[in-house]
């Protein structure tokens, strides 16, 4: 019946195009830019004076061939301009604002919580237009996080509450709306689309709310749905159906939170999806549960399906495989190959054959602890990269949990092996944890160096899972349908990593570490959870809430990081209309002028959300 239901509001969706919606606004004011039909060539090139898609290029790259704020001078950067949004005439549903900005020919658009899309000028802050799609706080369903906008032929694009919406680049007025998901039955849509040959391709999330998420492509003209594919099977023919538990399919998973990537050398459209739901496995059959926690190929064009490669079988300790995969080229052994490159909230990282998925670097599928009652999976997916792996996946500190009892009343058990599963009768503490190892973030890829940089951390924490006769998943409410318990001990040790590693000799290059017992509590910056920007400046940057003399519970900053040694070289404060926020910098470098800037997007709850560009002196 809920299968039914699924395909009922898509096959509606597929002839919803709306032209005009009295519900959303743009101002009509032009931007003075003209957003070209970008060629695959433009598209799948290094980041430059422009930024054109989240993350640089279709392959996210996130990188800049820009070089003129280095490590030597970054110091001195200046406050160009600072531009703070106005709140909302009207009451309006504040989702989360984590969207990277994106440019092009000096003219910045971005996105922020209230799902509002803004234009502004590159060189002096000034706002060109906005437009509002008014999204209510009666507005029913899953939520979304607004990580970013796309742009092509004319036009922005973006994704939320379950629709997705094609914006006049020049006026912010609204050309169409086209909804692909209910976000009443727990779907969503978190991620930037990627614009590609004409199309918007995009994917679904909610997956931890039930929704069974779903990759589409629509027409950037008109928003007419040109294909879809569902990335849990669904039916008996599609991929990996004799996989899933039966009866079981229909609680979701496979969620996109991030845009997915383009390989220009296949045409391949690649995905990257989160866990199979409920996330304690007493209540579901065995099976390996295809589709989730790996990497999808499908043709960009058709929604064919290509390839598909699952890191995690009957994943139950939520290490979803949400990072956008990454196309490059590396040196495997003296020889230039293509390449398809993935990390996972566990921290393993894969690299794979972009035609066929299978990995190129071996793979062996390792024996892992087993218990019936869990329903897991014999063997897991465990690269050969682990001789020089980014984390630890066992707790790094098991003194931490000794002497201590669990909620339960029981002494914890601290696991000594990747992949121990978890049942009713203890707390089991693991690490890498559910909040990452690595999260959603995406890294950088540099080109020149073949560095690959990402934001990881050394953290544990407990499981257990409800008693199964205590377990009744409720479709649409993300508490009713995780269905387990988490405990952690005061002031565990967790550590902040920047690292930098070569996924083609699986060398790692540099760690910066950050040791804490109390995060901010204690004066310590939070963990590493933002993406990665590479510049040829030689930085990597990201953004971090760091304590300060005049807030202690930590204010934002944008962090650079010198790519040869993984020192933090310099860092600049962003302040939240005039106020220092406990926020996370989102980071564009980008030129007008011949000038080079470095633009932070930031929004907090409290303050509401800012938009400030640094340059030179």
């Amino acid at each position: 019946m809920k299968g039914f239901v699924r395909f009922s509001v898509l096959g509606a969706v597929i002839s919803l195009v709306l032209l005009t919606a009295l519900s959303a606004s743009g101002s009509g004011v032009k931007s003075a830019v003209s957003v070209p039909d970008f060629t695959v060539a433009q598209l799948s090139a290094p980041a430059g004076a422009n930024w054109i898609s989240q993350g640089g290029n279709i392959q996210d790259w996130r990188y800049s061939s820009l070089g003129q704020i280095n490590g030597s001078n970054g110091s001195s950067l200046k406050q160009a301009w600072t531009t703070h949004i106005a709140e909302p005439a009207s009451p309006e549903r504040l989702a989360t604002g984590n969207a990277t900005p994106i440019v092009y020919n000096g003219v910045i658009f971005v996105q922020d919580a209230y799902t509002r899309i803004t234009a502004f000028d590159g060189a002096s802050g000034k706002n060109l237009w906005q437009f509002d799609p008014k999204v209510g706080l009666n507005t029913p369903g899953n939520g979304t996080d607004m990580r970013s906008v796309a742009m092509g032929n004319g036009m922005i694009f973006t994704g939320a509450y379950g629709t997705v919406y094609g914006i006049n680049a020049e006026t912010g007025a609204q050309v169409w709306a086209t909804q692909v998901v209910n976000p009443v039955g727990g779907g969503g849509i978190d991620v930037s689309p990627v614009y590609y040959k004409g199309l918007v391709i995009i994917g679904t999330t909610g997956g931890d709310w039930g929704g069974s998420c779903i990759a589409v492509a629509l027409d950037a003209k008109t928003g007419k749905v040109k294909w879809h594919y569902s990335l849990v099977p669904s039916n008996p023919k599609a991929f990996g159906w004799n996989s899933w538990p039966v009866s079981r399919y229909y609680y979701g998973g496979a969620a996109v939170w991030d845009e997915p990537a383009i390989d220009p050398t296949t045409g391949f459209v690649l995905y990257g999806t989160g866990q199979p739901l409920p996330f304690n496995g007493l209540i579901n059959g065995p099976g390996a549960e295809l589709g989730t926690d790996g990497v999808y190929a499908l043709d960009a064009m058709t929604g064919k399906f290509k390839w598909f490669y699952q890191e995690v079988h009957h994943d139950i300790w939520d290490y979803d495989g949400m990072q956008t995969p990454k196309a490059i080229t590396a040196t495997i052994n003296g020889k230039k190959q293509n390449l398809v490159v993935h990390i996972n909230k566990n921290a393993y990282y894969f690299v794979l054959d972009p035609a066929t998925g299978k990995p190129v670097i071996p793979v062996p599928e390792v024996p892992v602890p087993q218990d019936a009652r869990a329903h897991t999976y014999p063997t897991q997916p465990i690269p050969q990269t682990t001789a020089n792996e980014l984390v630890p996946h066992v707790p790094a500190y098991p003194q931490d949990y000794q002497g201590v009892i669990a909620p339960d009343g029981k002494p914890y058990l601290v696991s000594t092996t990747p992949y121990v599963p978890y049942t009713d009768q203890q707390y089991v503490v693991f690490s890498p944890t559910a909040n990452g190892g690595v999260e959603w973030q995406n890294g950088a890829w540099d080109p020149n160096a073949g560095a690959w940089v990402v934001c990881t951390n050394v953290q544990s924490y407990a499981l257990e899972a409800p008693p199964a006769a205590d377990q009744h998943p409720v479709i649409s409410n993300a508490l009713g349908i995780i269905q387990w318990r988490t405990s952690t001990v005061p002031n565990s040790t967790s550590i902040s990593r920047l690292v930098a590693f070569n996924p083609a000799t699986q060398q790692i290059l540099w760690k910066h570490d950050d040791v804490s017992t109390g995060g901010i509590a204690a004066g310590k910056s939070t963990g590493c959870a933002s993406p990665v920007t590479i510049t040829a400046g030689g930085l990597a940057l990201i953004g971090r809430t760091v304590p300060t003399a005049n807030a202690p519970l930590g204010s934002g900053h944008i962090q650079a990081y010198d790519m040869k040694t993984g020192n933090l070289v310099w860092q600049k404060e962003v302040l939240v209309n005039g106020f220092a926020a406990p926020v996370v910098p989102r980071i564009t470098p980008y030129m007008v002028n011949g000038k080079e800037y470095i633009v932070s997007f930031v929004h907090s709850a409290a303050l509401g959300a800012d938009l400030s560009a640094f340059a030179l002196p």
